[in-house]
């Protein structure tokens, strides 16, 4: 049964432990199998930004807590919170 698809969401596959994250999504039904188990999402969920010149995406794995301000093409990167499109 798919879960509502969140930007960033963090899944962990439960025989390997290999973890993937939600980075784009075009409806939302995700549900990510790996070693044939689907995958169990995680409480993590990852701070995306997209460079708005040239489209580079990013995710931050780890934030110290700093001011964290990430440039690409020159300009801030902007920090990705839009939803995930409802599925058709």
């Amino acid at each position: 049964m798919s879960r509502p698809v969140r930007l960033g969401q963090v899944y962990r596959c439960p025989v390997c432990g290999a973890e993937v994250a939600v980075i784009n999504a075009a409806s939302q039904a995700l549900e990510p199998y790996c070693c044939n188990e689907p995958m169990t999402p995680l409480d993590r969920v990852l701070v995306l930004y997209r460079c708005p010149v040239c489209g580079a995406e990013v995710a931050v794995i780890r934030d110290r807590g700093g001011p964290l301000e990430l440039v690409c093409c020159r300009v801030p990167m902007q920090r990705r919170d839009s939803p995930v499109p409802e599925a058709a």
